[in-house]
């Protein structure tokens, strides 16, 4: 295919113009969408819904609004749905997700209630950025090529999927039952430009046996969130606590509270929160709260040995602990991540999330870890393991797609990799690509406090102008697709 640079910039110009015209609806549309809790729940599952109820109300919203814009819509038994115009066996695709992780604590503004602040064009409610207001950029720019009447060879086919932030069981339920997904598919949910690969993951439920006088120990929610709080329960009087763990000049007390309750005394730490896959910059309550459990010396029986591995395990996220610790020149360090710890009849489970080099001996890495695991008197209780996603960066798809960044943004930014998993991982030709703009930095100084509006905080936020750039660049990409592909 010849690439045609005035066809696409002025095809760019019109769908601007087009956005200005329904930037509101695009609004109402996220306010509506985001007010819906979508976590993924397939403890919660029943006929119909394998993710909860919660989000079988949102993916039914999804394809209200989906056949309400003279969308086909398809329901792919609950995991997902599909939003299509023309022939959905002949498509190129964008698959997106609706589901969210956990508000998670300190918020500002109601996680759910999508406010909008017209004085700074932006939205704050779990999902507004990760991964809601991507999947109606998409949405709005499949309306704008059809209501355009844009001469597409291929029908284009939106997937709103629903456990993408726990595990992508939707997307692999569809591949395992014999999906034929588009011959290309854009997945919103990475940054600018094209992201060609992403490291390997691993996941694992470890527990130990915990008891003795630690009553109670919670933090997290899920694996991929590094927790900003940890809470537990010692069956000790709070001075005799106290005096154990805060040493005399208090230096602590800026991350650790002491109260007594009527089981002994409860005690919190305080970290910052962040994601598992860029764990610089976060600190790991976990870590925090086991750390001065262990050096305290005031835990007795199996408790003490249970709290004082977690202490080591989480001492460092990039695998120096367990020995497993390497990069590569694509995608640099690995990482793992315990992002949650609960103590339950006895036994203390805890939840590992490790993204290592696309390079490295995945086969190897299992069996090191699961190694070292077991020998500090860990019981593997579940393990999954889903190898790198890579596509060469001189495939056509992707200098494709980096010709439409560079004319929308007049950008000379490279193919990047990363660390954080996307439907790239189990979705056939799935090529991540935005919303994020890395060079672009968001201002929330005037709004939200440090540590707030990031996609797994507190206070997620999303520029209203972000998420129009992002449809401009979209209508682009989904149009020069169609053009190249048979």
């Amino acid at each position: 295919m010849e690439w045609n640079e005035q066809k696409y910039s002025h095809l760019m110009e019109d769908a601007a113009e087009w956005m200005e015209d329904h930037r509101r609806e695009l609004i109402q549309e996220l306010q509506s969408w985001a007010s819906f809790p979508s976590v993924s729940r397939a403890d919660l599952s029943a006929p119909g819904m394998p993710f909860g109820a919660d989000c079988l109300q949102m993916l039914n919203v999804a394809m209200a609004r989906g056949r309400a814009f003279g969308f086909d819509v398809i329901n792919h038994q609950g995991y997902a749905a599909s939003l299509c115009w023309g022939d959905p066996e002949n498509s190129i695709g964008v698959i997106a997700h609706l589901d969210v992780v956990p508000e998670g604590d300190g918020w500002i503004y109601p996680p759910y209630g999508a406010s909008y602040l017209p004085s700074h064009d932006v939205m704050i409610g779990r999902g507004v950025d990760d991964n809601k207001g991507s999947a109606l950029a998409a949405l709005f720019a499949i309306r704008y090529l059809r209501d355009s009447g844009y001469p597409m060879k291929h029908g284009l086919r939106l997937f709103c999927g629903l456990s993408e932030e726990t595990g992508m069981q939707d997307m692999q339920h569809l591949r395992d039952s014999g999906m034929a997904f588009p011959k290309v598919s854009l997945v919103p949910d990475a940054g600018f430009p094209v992201n060609y690969g992403q490291k390997g993951s691993m996941d694992a439920d470890l527990s130990f046996a915990c008891e003795g006088n630690l009553v109670a120990f919670d933090a997290g929610s899920v694996r991929n969130v590094i927790p900003d709080k940890a809470v537990c329960i010692v069956a000790a009087p709070p001075e005799k606590v106290a005096n154990a763990i805060l040493p005399p000049d208090g230096s602590l007390m800026a991350s650790i509270t002491i109260e007594p309750c009527p089981e002994g005394t409860c005690i919190t730490a305080h970290g910052r929160a962040g994601h598992a896959a860029f764990p610089q910059g976060a600190d790991n309550a976990i870590m925090r709260l086991c750390t001065v459990l262990d050096q305290s010396g005031i835990l007795k029986g199996s408790c003490a040995h249970a709290i004082r591995q977690v202490a080591q395990l989480t001492a460092d996220p990039y695998g120096q602990s367990e020995g497993v610790s390497c990069k590569d020149d694509i995608s640099g360090d690995l990482t793992l991540v315990y992002g949650v710890a609960h103590l339950v009849d006895g036994t203390l489970h805890l939840m590992a999330d490790c993204r290592y080099p696309i390079k490295a001996d995945g086969d190897q890495l299992e069996h090191d870890l699961l190694t070292h695991w077991q020998s500090r008197g860990a019981q593997v209780d579940a393990f999954d393991h889903s190898r790198p996603f890579y596509i060469p960066v001189e495939d056509p798809r992707v200098e494709t797609l980096q010709k439409v960044f560079k004319l929308a943004t007049c950008r000379e930014d490279e193919p990047y990799t990363m660390g954080g998993g996307t439907y790239s991982r189990v979705v056939p030709n799935a090529i991540s690509f935005g919303p994020g703009m890395p060079w672009v930095k968001n201002d929330w100084s005037g709004i939200l406090p440090p540590g707030h509006g990031h996609a797994h905080g507190p206070d997620e936020a999303v520029s209203i102008r972000k998420l129009t750039e992002c449809f401009r660049i979209y209508v682009a990409a989904l149009a020069a697709l169609d053009d190249m592909m048979d």
